[in-house]
């Protein structure tokens, strides 16, 4: 996915003509729902009021897809991002998951594909206390350019997707041994049983994963449904194939690992009085320990 043509034309457009679609920005582009907080963070607005409006400069294209095209924007005219083909900038990536707080990810949804890129933002606020997930800010903004197409802001960007994903990986295998595997290891398991606890599941599980941490970022949500108990047959079996998807992350020889973390979060999630957590069903119960518990 290179665009074809990128172009700031008169300083005051860019335009990106891609495989699915055509993607167009002001300078600056203009996106409701997310307030700058003082100590320069991003947050979700409910307010209509100006302060609600932020503006988002110099994008740089990450890549596209069947839902829509990703692009970094900064929060700051002048902050210059590294470019999508630099590789200078590699040095540093992996090392910190958080990124820069200036920088923010927009989804363009294709006209097609505008339902699945809502779901996605609605599945993310639904998400938004389960750790190593990424968050969306705001609301679905319309895009301006077509009727029926939408834009959604997701944080954080991992600083490797804006250079040649050195030191970002979507396999445990690849990561650090010791101490940086058990961390990747663990944060499966916990984004699993949070997603669970909320009656969440996808089957299109993309984790990013830093080799020297292992620390792990969960992305791109457009498939993933939300399931109501007691559980219908289609929903019991997305279940059991998100439970497969999360383990088969983990290699064999970190299984044990896996399962004291499992043993734990199953404990503190029986007994969790959490009002955003639902009490993991039996069935979900007895899917996690036939597929992980001797």
């Amino acid at each position: 996915g290179t665009p074809s043509s990128s172009s700031a034309a008169g300083n005051s457009q860019y335009t990106w003509n891609l495989p699915n679609g055509k993607v167009q920005f002001e300078r600056p582009l203009s996106f409701a729902g997310i307030k700058i907080m003082p100590n320069g963070e991003l947050e979700s607005s409910d307010s209509s009021s100006s302060s609600s409006i932020i503006s988002l400069w110099n994008p740089i294209f990450l890549g596209s897809g069947g839902s829509g095209a990703v692009f970094l924007f900064s929060t700051n005219p002048n902050y210059s991002q590294p470019d999508s083909k630099d590789t200078s900038s590699s040095s540093q990536t992996g090392k910190e998951m958080d990124n820069d707080q200036n920088n923010i990810a927009i989804k363009v949804s294709w006209k097609r594909s505008r339902e699945s890129v809502e779901n996605e933002c609605n599945i993310l606020q639904r998400l938004e206390n389960v750790p190593h997930v990424e968050q969306c800010l705001g609301r679905p903004n319309p895009y301006p350019y077509e009727e029926g197409r939408v834009m959604i802001a997701v944080s954080p960007v991992i600083s490797s997707s804006t250079s040649n994903n050195d030191g970002i990986t979507s396999s445990v295998t690849n990561v650090n041994p010791g101490q940086p595997q058990r961390n990747a290891v663990k944060h499966a398991v916990e984004t699993m049983i949070g997603m669970l606890n909320r009656g969440i599941y996808t089957l299109d599980v993309q984790p990013l994963i830093s080799i020297e941490t292992g620390d792990t970022l969960f992305i791109d949500f457009t498939e993933a449904k939300h399931c109501s108990y007691p559980l219908s047959s289609l929903d019991e079996s997305g279940l059991v194939g998100f439970c497969s998807e999360m383990i088969a992350l983990i290699p064999d020889s970190l299984s044990g690992v896996a399962r004291e973390y499992l043993m734990a979060e199953l404990d503190h999630g029986l007994s969790s009085g959490n009002d955003n957590e639902t009490p993991l069903p039996e069935k979900v119960v007895d899917i996690l320990e036939s597929m992980w518990v001797d």
